[in-house]
């Protein structure tokens, strides 16, 4: 080993300039860095699309559905036969809150329009029902046991307007159907406040329904049973919904309320987007859960029976369409199936209550688990102080709260690699020609002076999931939907409609890049110098519940910045006072 001089005040000059260039967790630098990532992975993904078309389209039905072309695709004609065949039959009263009144009208026979599958056996009229609690209100009729106009009463839509699910625009929001696209001709009955049953007689076989719905989550569990004859092919239930108008969106200009169809296959989660820009028709063999969803609501469907079933999800005329069929394992086996519907908004704590299942509807990213427990200490800062922007300033404080002896790790780690770096450029004029000699000395001396290389590193890289997942977090949590904040912020989850959040964080990086010095090249300091303006035009449509984090975080690393910036200060002093005593 060498003997090693002790610095001059020459090089401590020159490690002080070093030093205070030091980046820290989100730094102009850093943020750049995730900023220049993000794009680079997004732009293959649109650039492998465009590339390659025919690989990115939906995968085509996997498993034919048994019977005719119309069986196919169940729901092509479903809800247009549903209408008409509820039009032909009575007009029938709506029973009060709690309560039902049967239809009195036109019977459907034989004559008739075929309803029912294989027409009904018998002259059965369409009833009707009103059903309404605390959560929502609906219309129940008999013909395919269908809902219709489920009026949500937690929320309302962003115009105002209540927020409604299986209108006339969409057809009936669940239905049962027969052979592919009949639906069933049910005799319900209200067994009790918050119950039905039905029992529908067809050609096919004979159908028994059960319909229980929880007034304090919304939850609706079903259970049909099916005694078939040898003409009875499959049991259809579907889940229907009007398209939104398709909205501008690009990797900085994201689109607000995306609609998507969301499949479990096999215990994987598929997402399938519906832009309303191509249509869609994709088949699953073994679906477990089915939903149509859009980024704070969902109409799902969750299997529990023993008979796995096959689903198929489509677009077709401005609706979005998702059926999942039963089949019996031979003809003429009786049939059961249970599960589970939900509509509403996509709470994951109701979610989870509901099915565990469902919770994985709520899309929080690779980084979930840790999203989940961010989620919970929001809400607990929400019960504290009862605006969710404030409760997004405390999560954020907590987290960096949380990191910091991450960030003082990296800065005392860097601070021993600095002051080794006299000694490291020593080595490196001693051992110039032989690199593999100056790699060993330089492993021996960080190892006597107990320095990791790779300690400034390790910090910063434990924190990106934390920062990820509360990017999720912010982006889909529906408590900060419609949510206000102070003065001109009315929603957290639309984007400021001001500009001052974006604004003001560009503002804060910008005094950040003048009050670091910096001895870089002057090409990549006048890139670096539009950083903020980038960063600032990133934002812009970014919902304001996630600007806030993000600026209220970039403020706290700057503040934290100047504290370590002091400390170090002090630091290079008294190595500048010991190298004047030694020269």
């Amino acid at each position: 080993m060498v003997g090693i001089r002790c610095p001059s005040r020459a090089i401590m000059e020159e490690q002080r300039m070093r030093d205070e260039n030091e980046s820290h967790f989100l730094e102009p630098k850093t943020l750049s860095a995730i900023v220049m990532v993000a794009v680079v992975f997004f732009g293959w993904q649109y650039y492998l699309g465009k590339k390659y078309p025919d690989y990115y389209k939906p995968k085509p039905l996997v498993q034919p559905f048994s019977g005719d072309q119309k069986a196919a695709n169940p729901v092509e004609s479903s809800a247009q036969k549903s209408e008409d065949a509820r039009k032909a039959g009575a007009n029938g009263h709506s029973g009060l809150q709690g309560s039902t009144v049967e239809a009195k009208g036109k019977s459907l026979s034989p004559s008739a329009p075929n309803v029912g599958g294989e027409a009904a056996t018998g002259m059965i009229p369409e009833q009707h029902f009103h059903f309404e609690n605390q959560l929502f209100s609906f219309d129940l009729s008999s013909l395919g046991n269908s809902i219709r106009n489920l009026t949500l009463k937690d929320y309302v839509d962003r115009d105002k307007s209540l927020i409604r699910f299986g209108t006339d625009d969409s057809g009936p929001l669940f239905s049962i159907l027969l052979n592919g696209d009949e639906p069933a001709p049910f005799d319900l009955r209200q067994t009790s406040e918050n119950s039905f049953e039905g029992l529908a007689k067809s050609r096919g076989g004979d159908i028994r329904s059960q319909m229980r719905i929880d007034p304090q989550t919304g939850k609706m569990e079903g259970e049909i049973s099916v005694e078939p004859t040898d003409s009875f092919k499959d049991l259809t239930v579907v889940l229907a919904e009007k398209m939104m108008k398709p909205g501008s969106s690009s990797l900085f200009m994201p689109a607000v309320d995306k609609q998507e169809f969301i499949v479990k296959e096999d215990g994987k989660m598929e997402r399938q987007p519906a832009t309303g820009k191509d249509q869609i028709s994709q088949g699953f063999h073994r679906a477990s859960v089915v939903a149509i969803g859009s980024q704070y609501f969902v109409s799902a469907f969750v299997d529990h029976s023993d008979l796995i079933p096959s689903a198929h999800v489509e677009t077709r005329d401005g609706k979005m369409l998702a059926s999942v069929v039963y089949r019996p394992v031979t003809r003429g086996q009786p049939m059961k199936m249970k599960f589970v519907t939900y509509t509403g908004g996509k709470s994951l704590e109701r979610l989870e209550a509901i099915d565990p299942e469902l919770s994985e509807i709520v899309n929080l990213g690779f980084f979930g688990a840790i999203g989940k427990i961010l989620l919970q200490v929001l809400r607990w800062a929400h019960s504290v102080v009862g605006n969710w922007g404030w409760a997004i300033i405390i999560l954020t404080l907590l987290v960096r709260a949380l990191v910091l002896p991450f960030n003082v790790a990296s800065y005392r780690s860097m601070k021993k690699m600095q002051a080794i770096q006299p000694m490291l450029q020593s080595l490196r004029e001693r051992y110039k020609d032989d690199p593999a000699a100056l790699n060993r000395e330089s492993m021996i001396l960080m190892r006597e002076q107990k320095v990791n290389p790779l300690g400034g590193c390790l910090p910063m890289l434990l924190q990106m999931p934390v920062f990820f997942a509360l990017y999720q977090v912010l982006g889909q949590s529906i408590e900060l939907y419609q949510a206000p904040f102070i003065g001109w912020i009315h929603d957290l989850s639309l984007k400021d409609p001001l500009y001052i959040l974006p604004v003001l964080m560009g503002a804060v990086m910008f005094l950040q890049q003048k009050s670091t010095p910096t001895t870089m090249d002057p090409a990549q300091a006048k890139v670096l110098q539009w950083m903020p303006v980038i960063f600032s035009f990133f934002m812009l449509s970014l919902p304001s519940g996630l600007t806030l984090y993000i600026f209220v975080s970039t403020l706290f690393s700057v503040v934290q910045q100047r504290l370590f910036m002091r400390d170090r200060t002090k630091t290079l002093a008294v190595l500048d006072v010991k190298a004047q005593r030694v020269n």
